[in-house]
């Protein structure tokens, strides 16, 4: 039998209900989002905005300074840096100061570096292993302000000597900072014997600065008192008066320290620095000191050589064990030749020490 056509349309919306039903009855659970999809392409740049008007140009800088105006300060033609460096160049301090010899003990006077390691920590810790000669830096301070300034000296003050008493001349307080006695037992005078083990007992090589101050040396009491010259009294900066005169080329004064110079195959002393006192002077045996004084070592050194003191070469013959009073003779023996100025340095100190040390070994 037909169903009327109502019937049929419930019954089929009957079914599609039961279907859906049925069907979200299986569904399962919500799955994980999918990854996010690739970016889009950039969009085109939007308009340009309108140029903005260009601002009024500043007013002009002072001019700078000319990049020679620091250095011309020294290197100008009235410091005649050039003829100092010469000069310098002709030194002993350059040509012949033993740099090599840079170990701990010797560095500091022989080397640049060890100097300004000295100054700076109050020693020498290693040996120097470049070591260059004493120069321009190693007495004055250049190149750190780029003005005259930098000729300053690295040293003004004055200098104690060992056995206490003070070096205070004016500019060569710089010179004796390394012309002076290296330390040597010095005897007492009257004390009890003492043994000698090195031959070159005695001051080190430099004791300039202890004779022109009247210091040092075995005062042992004789003929002649302990007094000093008037380069000790007047001469208020010591060295440089003499040793850095006026200049004779490259040969003497200034930079070169030397007091003579080779003139046609014979050395002529530099009397620059001396005429102000001994005008007149054609050389340093004023009124013959110089010979009295070499003939004085030539006394003591042959008293000692009798004894077996010393060898024809002026070192002790070791070990030996000697009186006060004969090592207090070799050591005047060695600090007046050390001193190498056959006592010009201070005739009045040389004379005592020598004269009265030969009049206590005999």
């Amino acid at each position: 039998m037909k169903l009327p056509a109502m019937l049929r349309a419930i019954a089929g919306m009957f079914v599609l209900a039961c279907l859906a039903f049925s069907l979200s009855a299986c569904e399962g659970p919500e799955g994980p989002a999918g990854a996010d999809g690739v970016d889009g392409a950039v969009g085109p740049a939007g308009p340009q905005g309108e140029k903005g008007e260009k601002g009024d140009k500043g007013d002009p800088g002072d001019p700078g300074e000319a990049g020679t105006a620091g250095c011309i300060q020294c290197h100008d033609v009235s410091t005649d840096v050039k003829a100092k460096v010469l000069q310098y160049e002709a030194s002993v301090h350059f040509m012949g100061g033993n740099f090599e010899r840079a170990t701990t003990s010797c560095a500091e006077c022989h080397t640049h570096e060890g100097f300004m390691e000295f100054l700076a920590t109050g020693d020498v810790a290693a040996t120097i292993a470049n070591p260059t000669p004493v120069g321009c830096r190693t007495c004055h301070k250049l190149h750190t302000d780029y003005a005259t300034s930098d000729y300053a000296l690295t040293v003004t003050e004055p200098f104690m000597f060992e056995t206490g008493e003070t070096y205070d001349r004016g500019t060569s307080n710089l010179c004796a900072n390394c012309h002076h006695p290296r330390p040597a037992d010095i005897p007492e005078v009257g004390g009890p014997d003492m043994e000698i083990t090195n031959k070159r007992y005695g001051p080190h090589h430099g004791p300039q600065a202890a004779l022109l101050a009247g210091v040092g040396g075995y005062k042992v009491p004789g003929s002649l008192p302990y007094t000093n010259t008037a380069h000790t009294t007047m001469i208020s900066d010591g060295c440089v008066t003499c040793h850095m005169a006026a200049a004779y080329g490259t040969q003497a004064g200034a930079h070169t320290w030397r007091m003579g110079y080779e003139y046609h195959g014979s050395t002529t002393p530099n009397m620059d620095g001396c005429e102000g006192c001994h005008s007149g002077a054609e050389d340093f045996d004023i009124n013959g000191a110089v010979t009295e004084i070499n003939g004085l070592v030539a006394d003591l050194k042959q008293i000692l050589m009798d004894k077996d003191i010393i060898g024809e070469d002026g070192y002790a013959k070791v070990p030996i064990t000697l009186s006060a009073d004969e090592a207090g003779a070799l050591y005047n023996y060695k600090y007046i030749t050390e001193d190498r100025s056959g006592g010009v340095h201070n005739i009045k100190y040389a004379k005592a020490l020598l004269q009265n040390s030969i009049e206590a070994l005999q």
